[in-house]
């Protein structure tokens, strides 16, 4: 049975069989004069991937628990052909596509672990942790670094609070008033405790007013930062990245689902809005996490998805003189649509 870059959504699997010198008709999605490659070649990916899996009565089918964290196949349909095809050639009690399954119990403890540790740092243990059992874990391996460049440009957003001030862009020094409070003044936030500023930044303009809930007709000044002059690039931690299950070397399967399954989990914590309301001691985990980064990857900051705005992307930079902020201008906000939904 042959496949074909369109049969799957993952991008390393469609690079590996483009490079294929075999061209025709896909036997499995039926598309015309593409790469084609026998599936025989890939019993050894499949085997590594599917001994991540067990089978259980509250599981939920093989095809949707791949397809729903990883979007591997480019179809449920073409997702059911090959696992069928594929399995039974396969030392696995998994026997078809429907199968209930879920995660080997070495995968769901590490994820598990989370929680575990959100509550020991909430409410048992908050300075003096065992960090022998994250290493046991191996979760210093599941923090992958991407580049920060220079030519990256990133935003901040400074609400007016009094009609009337004058506007931050025509203050003097306008530019250095948009970087954090001083330490003695820096509240505890997401990713930072008290006393310890980092500089929060959007990739998006308009992210930066969903993130400080600007209503109509506030003025807020926007500051534009990059990378300090000679800076080549920094290391970030990126909790939004969509990550290739796709390897090679099979070997390297069941680390990258623990790490993305981590990182997830992480990520939702990280991009939770911060309401009034809120006890600072629900920010003491992911303020963990950012330390625990900082010193076991040697990160500068960390990405992760905005919960106000679905189409941007929040960093943290740990030291605030990395950057360097470019300009400062003044926007007004025009329309506010707003929408609920029921709780109870």
């Amino acid at each position: 049975m042959k496949v074909c870059p369109n049969c799957f959504s993952d991008k390393e699997l469609i690079y590996y069989i483009s490079t294929s010198n075999e061209l025709g008709n896909c036997d499995t999605c039926c598309s015309k004069e593409q790469s084609l490659l026998a599936l025989e070649e890939l019993y050894d990916f499949f085997q590594a991937l599917i001994n991540n899996y067990k089978t259980t009565d509250k599981g939920e089918p093989l095809t949707s628990k791949i397809q729903s964290h990883w979007s591997f196949f480019s179809s449920s349909e073409n997702a059911m052909k090959i696992l069928n095809f594929v399995l039974p050639k396969l030392q696995t009690n998994i026997t078809s596509s429907i199968d209930l399954v879920d995660y080997t119990d070495d995968i769901i403890q590490n994820y598990g672990y989370w929680e575990t540790l959100k509550d020991e740092l909430k409410w048992k243990n908050r300075f003096i942790l065992n960090i022998d059992k994250l290493k046991e874990l191996e979760w210093d391996k599941f923090f992958n670094t991407q580049k920060l460049k220079p030519e990256e440009l990133l935003y901040r957003a400074r609400l007016h609070h009094q009609s009337g001030l004058k506007p931050k862009a025509k203050e003097i020094n306008a530019e250095d008033n948009m970087f954090c409070p001083p330490q003695t003044l820096a509240g505890g936030g997401r990713a930072n405790p008290s006393g310890i500023p980092f500089l929060y930044l959007s990739d998006k303009e308009e992210t930066t007013l969903y993130e400080v809930r600007a209503s109509y007709l506030d003025e807020l000044s926007i500051g534009e930062f990059s990378l300090n002059d000679g800076i080549e690039y920094v290391k970030i931690v990126d909790f939004s990245e969509d990550t290739s299950l796709f390897q090679e070397d099979s070997n390297n399967i069941s680390s990258t689902i623990k790490g993305k399954l981590l990182r997830e989990r992480i990520s939702v914590d990280l991009s939770k809005p911060m309401r009034r309301y809120d006890n600072e001691i629900e920010y003491i985990p992911t303020q963990f996490i950012c330390e625990f980064i900082k010193v076991f990857t040697g990160a500068s900051g960390i990405k992760f998805s905005s919960s106000l705005h679905l189409s941007g992307n929040n960093y943290v930079v740990f030291d605030q003189c990395l950057m360097k902020c470019n300009r400062v201008y003044v926007v007004k906000v025009n329309n506010v649509e707003l929408s609920s939904t029921l709780i109870n």
